[in-house]
């Protein structure tokens, strides 16, 4: 009898618990952290892909299967810079910054147009 009762407790628990997802936390953005980072070194890029991924993934809603694609897509060519030269860099950044220009509106601009200098910033520097 006892299995019974704990399992009856186990069902309203369940019941009264929110099915609603918790919103995500809002990613930190910092100016002198973003700035700070030398963008023609690796490490920095990868920071900077996944900022913009946090970032993107947090106005959107959800990590979006075609845009983790595209940062993915933007980390291989950061790591194979050496053989697939800038040009494969930029190449791969591209698509990224067309994305959040899409996906900008009104009320996240100011976290966007971090995210969009973040994409320039690795875009435009040198790379060793």
């Amino acid at each position: 009898m006892g299995s019974v009762v704990a399992l009856a407790e186990f069902r309203q628990s369940i019941e009264k618990k929110d099915v609603r997802p918790s919103r995500r936390e809002r990613p930190k953005i910092s100016g002198g952290e973003i700035w700070g980072r030398n963008y023609n070194e690796v490490e920095a890029i990868v920071f900077g892909l996944l900022k913009i991924r946090d970032i993107v993934a947090y106005h959107t809603g959800s990590h979006d299967q075609a845009f983790d694609h595209l940062c993915l897509s933007g980390l291989a060519a950061a790591y194979n810079i050496d053989e697939m030269g800038p040009l494969k860099l930029k190449a791969a950044i591209k698509p990224i910054k067309e994305w959040i220009l899409d996906e900008m509106t009104e009320d996240n601009k100011r976290d966007m147009s971090w995210a969009l200098v973040i994409v320039d910033l690795i875009e435009k520097s040198p790379v060793k």
